[in-house]
């Protein structure tokens, strides 16, 4: 399939994944309040830890690995098998700590681990990641699509009052669930005989080979879900409220990166593996999109604080600094994807990028601690994260140019010495 048609599936795909909670918005925002859409916020983002964990970084690596063995159909039914009975593992170990949890912490009620239980089964079963790789992504965009629509009907339909925030929460949390079952025959096309030669040593290779992605991925997404728990912490629910509706909007914009992620990534990583200058070639070309990133972070500047009064009215006014601090976000992801994720991550620099990504954590923590001495919570915690950002974007940016310059220096000294 080509770039152009791969691209417009993923688009379909991500628009879903954009419009859906998008149009959620203003409607949960004016039945929830802000204390009740804090709740919410706080119910997805505990349950998303939870997904993290059950994805383990497979994302990265088993994406790799069935992009760069595509056209060997014994080796994707192997990878596919083995990676799902490691997230059954690891789904297994989620739900009774989270079990355990609604026990001993406040934090996690028992509507919370409801959630939290279809979220994680739903990253078992999902097979979005597969078709992705497999350069078929409109088998993923209309189950995708289907789903939402369905979240969409149902959290309209069910969620009438600020005390049925969990409902929605768990009506948003189901969504990869669904995609999983609208997705089975595609799945079933490919075929499950590796099931059948699964051996315990292979699973736990398969978490070895993901352990690095898995920490890193667990940096990155703590880095995004922290912010509104600490928020919560040291400013209250309505903060943290204020802090979701801003990063929410921002987030409308991510998935545009997240396209050219699933795009070239699958593609990089073949190449990366049969014909490496091609991929450089190619990450050059994706370097185009900066324009695009640069394009949505003035548009969020600019048109952002209008939009947060327009969807959710003037009590969430509190939201539009916290927008104006995290506008960049777009334009810095979109330097981190081309310069860590298809360069570094592809071509043997895994640890590197492991230990770049991880760093950016403990920096953001440090960051937003130091300015929550000088600044409102929600101020403090956006700025530290956007620094952050910055920080992970300039460093890979510069490990990319060293890389490269290097790899075309040595090509032509090896030119000069044919000649």
């Amino acid at each position: 399939m080509t770039l152009r048609r791969q691209a417009a599936g993923l688009t379909v795909m991500h628009a879903a994944d954009v419009l859906q909670p998008l149009l959620i918005l203003p409607y949960a925002g004016q039945i929830l309040g802000p204390i009740a859409f804090g709740q919410y916020a706080y119910a997805l983002a505990i349950t998303q830890i939870g997904s993290m964990i059950v994805d383990y970084g497979f994302h990265f690596t088993a994406r790799r690995a069935a992009a760069a063995a595509r056209h060997d159909p014994i080796a994707i039914r192997k990878i596919m098998a083995e990676v799902t009975a490691a997230k059954l593992i690891l789904f297994l170990g989620v739900s009774l700590v989270g079990l355990a949890a609604t026990s001993i912490s406040l934090a996690i009620s028992l509507p919370i681990f409801y959630c939290l239980l279809l979220a994680t089964l739903g990253g078992v079963v999902s097979p979005v990641w597969l078709l992705v790789a497999l350069e078929r992504p409109w088998r993923a965009a209309w189950a995708v699509v289907f789903a939402r629509i369905l979240a969409l009907v149902a959290f309209l339909l069910l969620v009438r009052s600020p005390s049925q925030a969990y409902v929605g929460a768990a009506i948003q949390v189901s969504i990869p669930l669904v995609t999983a079952l609208i997705c089975l025959p595609a799945i079933l096309a490919i075929g499950v005989d590796g099931f059948r030669a699964l051996r315990l040593r292979a699973i736990i290779l398969q978490l070895q080979k993901g352990w690095h992605s898995f920490a890193s991925l667990a940096a990155m997404t703590a880095t995004v879900l922290l912010p509104i728990p600490l928020v919560q912490h040291f400013g209250g629910f309505a903060a943290a409220g204020h802090y979701s509706a801003a990063e929410k909007l921002v987030g409308v914009a991510r998935p545009a990166f997240r396209i050219m992620a699933d795009l070239f990534m699958p593609r990089v990583a073949y190449l990366a593996a049969h014909d490496p200058d091609k991929g450089i070639a190619l990450i050059g070309r994706s370097l185009w999109t900066l324009v695009a990133g640069l394009f949505l972070s003035l548009f969020l500047y600019v048109v952002g604080p209008y939009i947060v009064i327009l969807l959710f009215g003037p009590e969430f006014a509190g939201a539009i600094r916290i927008l104006q601090i995290l506008c960049v976000v777009p334009f810095i992801v979109n330097i981190k994807i081309c310069m860590a994720d298809l360069y570094m991550f592809n071509y043997g620099f895994e640890r590197a990028w492991t230990a770049l990504i991880v760093a950016g954590l403990p920096a953001f923590l440090t960051i937003s601690y130091l300015l929550s001495r000088w600044m409102d919570a929600q101020d403090a915690v956006a700025t530290g994260f956007v620094t952050s950002e910055i920080l992970i974007a300039a460093v890979s940016a510069g490990f990319f140019i060293v890389a490269v310059t290097k790899r075309r220096r040595s090509a032509s000294l090896a030119k000069t010495a044919d000649a």
